[in-house]
């Protein structure tokens, strides 16, 4: 008993030396312009390393709202976006999703909206961050009644595919497969788009843990959830045996996530008018409701929700974002004991900001190795959005960035794993790679861990999409890496205070700056986006390589030396 005491005492000491901190940020457009909002989203526009911001606005019935892009200048400022299409369709938008849908190296946008006869939207990106309206592309001009939407390789072709969701009762939820290059077809007759609920979000999470995504979806009107096992391309199997689908509710939002560190991914589900959000522990593909955790402990009206560790201790805590109650309600923040067994914070900035928030993001938009928020509020117009800088310190971290060669670009459905001693205790730490994350919001694709006090990464694992595993170890620590599918893993070039490559776009000739007297005998391979080596070159000093042969277009590129990847990277080659 003396001995429990004692160990309660020293996680309460060590959870209240290392809390979590944060700042309400005034910056200019992002928290200043009034607005009627509904996604937030951490994403990389432009390719250079640093998180961008983008948020989705509506209006009423019979209205519409541009929506906002903010570009990351990498100094705590950002610039707005006004004259991109992506922020110029007037409609009344809910969730966006962005993903590499054409495998070329830029994410790819695409909008869902909500009313009766609207719209979806397919944005291409242009490949410097600027994007093209397709009107024809995946539904096209067919009317929808729109509330989620995210990306997946269902058919594990290596082609991002899309799926989302109708609130309307009457509407089905339409998946659409990539035929390559992005363009879409409609997929019809699979159990996955025959119900007629009013669905309003969608989660692709390996449940059961045996290598493909399955389907997740919440249902309002008092109606059960519905859960698609996948067992192949295009074989799902309805399950209804299990108690996260067996509750009737008004079920508006969930999030998934390893919140007790034991490997497998549990289940936040938010729900609303009047009702208790529900957490569900996951025990290799089996549920138990957590009925006593303070998470259900009030009746809400909750829609977004997001995993993250705020506090970079080694676990994963929840925010849970309110909205359309009779009154300002402040949004959940939970800290997370490192069991899964969670406490309420009711004093930082994020907990009592008042108001209606829709969903909120997770992203380091200063990469400092602290998860920042973005709350997406709404109350008819007449609040502002609000960043919140996390300002914690005292914890170790590491950021992983994945791009897929054999499997789709963006590293959807990649499963991270890091393995570290934190507190005196080995700690496996899993995360998943999403296009979504809770209602309808977008967390960074950049993988967060906070690590506590580890002074080492023992291993980190990574699980493809297509099945394959790779392996590393002598992973610095306080610094993001890149790993790139079969090429290993390096410090990508965007974090390095001088450039290791350039001029970056080139045209005809590369110079590599390097530390030539540590670093002599470097091997600079050149890839293409399948990871197929197209040129190498033996690295020394004072030589520039003629890569004019080159075609146009993205590269990847590694810098290795004694088969340690030091460097890696994007290279744009120009004509």
């Amino acid at each position: 008993m003396k001995k429990q005491l004692l160990y309660l005492f020293c996680i309460s000491f060590y959870t209240t030396l290392h809390a979590q901190s944060f700042e309400a940020t005034t910056i200019l457009d992002i928290t200043t312009t009034p607005s009627d909002s509904r996604s937030a989203n951490f994403v990389d526009i432009n390719g250079d390393g640093w998180d961008d911001i983008f948020i989705t606005n509506s209006a009423g019935p019979g209205s519409g709202a541009n929506n906002f892009l903010y570009i990351n200048n990498t100094d705590g400022t950002f610039t707005t976006i006004t004259n991109d299409a992506i922020v110029q369709d007037n409609s009344r938008s809910v969730a966006a999703s962005f993903a590499d849908a054409d495998n070329d190296g830029d994410l790819d946008a695409y909008m869902v909206t909500w009313g009766t006869g609207t719209i979806n939207y397919f944005y291409r990106n242009n490949g410097n961050g600027s994007f093209s309206y397709e009107p024809t592309n995946v539904s096209g001009t067919t009317p929808t009644f729109s509330e989620a939407v995210t990306w997946i390789d269902a058919n594990n072709d290596q082609l991002l595919d899309i799926f989302f969701t109708n609130s309307l009762q009457e509407l089905e939820n339409l998946y659409y497969e990539n035929q390559g290059l992005g363009d879409y077809s409609q997929v019809f007759s699979l159990v996955i788009d025959n119900e007629e609920l009013a669905t309003r979000s969608v989660d692709w999470v390996d449940y059961d843990g045996d290598g493909d995504s399955d389907l997740f979806v919440t249902n309002e009107g008092n109606s059960t959830n519905s859960l698609y096992r996948n067992d192949g391309p295009n074989n799902f199997i309805q399950i209804t045996s299990l108690p996260i689908v067996q509750d009737t509710k008004n079920s508006a939002g969930s999030s998934w996530a390893d919140i007790d560190n034991d490997g497998d991914f549990d289940l936040f589900v938010a729900n609303y008018n009047g009702q208790s959000n529900q957490l569900f522990l996951n025990e290799n593909g089996n549920f138990t409701e957590q009925t006593a955790s303070i998470i259900t402990a009030t009746t809400s009206s909750s829609f977004g929700s997001t995993f993250g560790d705020l506090d970079n201790d080694g676990d994963l805590d929840l925010i849970v974002c309110n909205a359309y109650s009779p009154f300002f309600d402040n949004n959940y923040i939970y800290l997370n004991d490192g069991s899964g067994n969670f406490s309420q914070d009711t004093t930082s900035s994020l907990a009592t900001h008042s108001g209606w928030t829709y969903s909120a993001a997770l992203g380091d938009y200063n990469n400092d190795g602290w998860l920042d928020v973005v709350y997406a509020n709404n109350d008819d117009g007449n609040q502002v959005n609000s960043l919140f800088r996390n300002t914690g310190s005292g914890n170790n971290w590491v950021k992983i960035n994945c791009t897929g060669t054999d499997s789709n670009k963006s590293a959807i459905g990649t499963k991270v794993r890091v393995r570290a001693i934190i507190n005196n205790n080995e700690v496996w730490q899993t995360r998943k790679i999403s296009a979504n994350s809770g209602y309808c919001s977008q967390n960074s694709y950049t993988v967060h861990f906070g690590l506590g006090d580890a002074t080492t990464i023992e291993e980190l694992e990574i699980t493809w999409p297509i099945g394959t595993v790779e392996s590393f170890t002598n992973i610095e620590l306080n610094t993001t890496h890149n790993v790139v599918e079969n090429a290993g893993l390096g410090i990508p070039e965007v974090y390095i205070s001088s450039p290791k490559l350039y001029p970056n776009p080139v045209k005809d000739s590369l110079v590599i700056n390097l530390d030539f007297n540590k670093y002599s005998n470097s091997i600079l391979k050149l890839m293409d986006l399948n990871g197929k080596v197209i040129k190498t070159f033996i690295v020394e000093s004072n030589k520039s390589y003629d890569v004019s042969s080159l075609s146009s277009g993205n590269y990847i590129y590694t810098i290795s030396h004694k088969n340690k990847t030091l460097y890696t990277g994007k290279l744009i080659k120009i004509d």
